[in-house]
């Protein structure tokens, strides 16, 4: 019997073991699946923007836009062959209504664009993530044309970068601030097309830009045909109020002061937006 008891416990720990082993390999099966599925399914939405992504980023921003989608129930309008050339150099422009319309207006425009920072708004331990999305960090100081030479070598190069004219966030909501006259010197020295991107429905009552991020809204988010001022024989001025004027039109909001804000001896400053990607995340307008 002793013998016929360690016979059947041995063969119960055999099966035990059997068992074991099949649900790992189950187990492993199901993640390789589940990772073979992401990347087609990043590699297939990579495939949709200008240039193409790689299956990784691509996995990265089907994430954002499912977040934009399912927090902020993004809308996205384009005017008819807004998106059908998105090559640079390229910069994009947008108006300014909460600390989370870069990520927004990043899932709504499918090419990858570059946003400019302040230096100061750089926030640490997230050092990864400016990296992986290409941030341009300026300083408020002489130190700030390095950033701004970067600017220029990446759109000399064919890229994107996307700067908020305005320079801080719109308030009161719906009404437009003087745009800062470096946009126009940015797009008359560089050569670059414009793309006008218009956002509204964020979140315009939180006590901080951080919460902008987790409350939900219904965010709008227009885009319109490229404007090229390569041909158009303007200042720089003169483009930076042009481009104020187009936004007038386009949203049929009221204006707080000038269109163009006073050109300085500051490059920086006069680039206005620099703020970028997390722009009013320690700001509350």
């Amino acid at each position: 019997m002793p013998a016929f008891r360690a016979l059947l416990w041995n063969r119960s720990l055999v099966n035990a073991n059997i068992l074991a082993m099949s649900l790992a390999l189950w187990v492993i099966l199901a993640l390789f699946l589940v990772v073979m599925a992401a990347l087609a399914a990043g590699n297939a939405y990579g495939r949709r923007w200008t240039p193409s992504l790689g299956a990784l980023d691509g996995i990265l921003y089907l994430l954002g836009f499912a977040y934009a989608r399912g927090v902020h129930d993004l809308r996205v309008d384009a005017e008819d062959g807004a998106c059908d050339d998105l090559s640079g150099p390229m910069i994009v422009v947008c108006n300014h209504t909460a600390g989370v319309d870069p990520i927004l207006v990043s899932s709504a425009v499918p090419t990858k664009i570059k946003w400019l920072m302040a230096d100061d708004m750089r926030i640490k331990g997230l050092g990864w993530f400016w990296n992986w999305a290409g941030v341009i960090f300026i300083a408020r100081n002489r130190h700030g044309r390095t950033g701004l030479r970067r600017a220029r070598t990446h759109l000399d190069a064919g890229g994107v970068i996307g700067i908020f004219p305005e320079g801080r966030i719109e308030r009161p909501a719906r009404s437009l601030m003087p745009f800062a006259p470096g946009v126009g010197v940015l797009v008359q020295r560089s050569g670059a097309r414009v793309l006008p991107v218009i956002i509204e429905g964020t979140p315009t009552d939180t006590r901080s830009a951080w919460e902008s991020l987790w409350t939900r809204s219904n965010t709008r988010v227009r885009v319109m045909k490229p404007i090229d001022y390569t041909s158009a024989e303007m200042t720089s001025a003169e483009i930076a109020q042009d481009l104020h004027r187009r936004y007038e039109q386009w949203t049929g909001w009221g204006s707080r002061g000038k269109a163009v804000k006073p050109l300085t001896d500051d490059p920086v400053k006069d680039l206005g937006a620099i703020d970028g990607t997390m722009n009013a995340v320690r700001q509350i307008a």
